[in-house]
């Protein structure tokens, strides 16, 4: 016989937003629903995903958030106990978020890597991951990295 685990109680979804899976650990749950994923005291979008890990042997959940406009990225890190489908659903929502992804190179081999996620409404957000090494302040450089982008966005829009 399985026991199936009860589905928390989630203030805040949307008209046609579905819980998919959920997981316990020692903060609380962890749920995803098919426009987010709740961790602890925070939630984020699919589309603001930029990687998620599991480590099995720490029964521990990495999610990375794309870089703001600042580059900074927002980590979270989530024990979980029994981890059950979240993390096979919380790989497969990161995933169909992504639209396109490329990496364009702009001075030799270094360049940017230019993202499109759509966002549950269906809008298309954009990111640009520069490689170490990029100086955004040499004009010719921004001048290419703006180029990259647009040539990737025209891709798609």
């Amino acid at each position: 016989m399985r026991l199936r685990r009860r589905t928390p109680d989630i203030d805040g979804l949307v008209s046609g937003e579905r819980v998919l899976a959920t997981a316990g650990g020692p903060d609380g749950d962890v749920v995803a629903t098919t426009h987010r994923l709740f961790l602890r005291d925070t939630e984020v979008e699919w589309s603001r995903v930029d990687t998620a890990t599991w480590d099995g042997d720490a029964e521990l959940l990495a999610v990375t958030e794309v870089p703001e406009s600042t580059g900074r990225q927002r980590r979270h890190r989530v024990a979980l106990r029994h981890p059950g489908r979240l993390v096979d659903v919380v790989r497969e929502q990161v995933i169909a978020s992504v639209l396109i992804s490329r990496h364009l190179a702009v001075d030799g081999r270094r360049g940017v890597r230019v993202t499109g996620r759509r966002t549950p409404s269906g809008e298309i957000v954009w990111s640009a991951a520069l490689d170490a090494g990029i100086d955004m302040n040499d004009p010719a450089i921004r001048e290419r990295v703006d180029a990259a982008v647009a040539l990737v966005r025209n891709e798609v829009e």
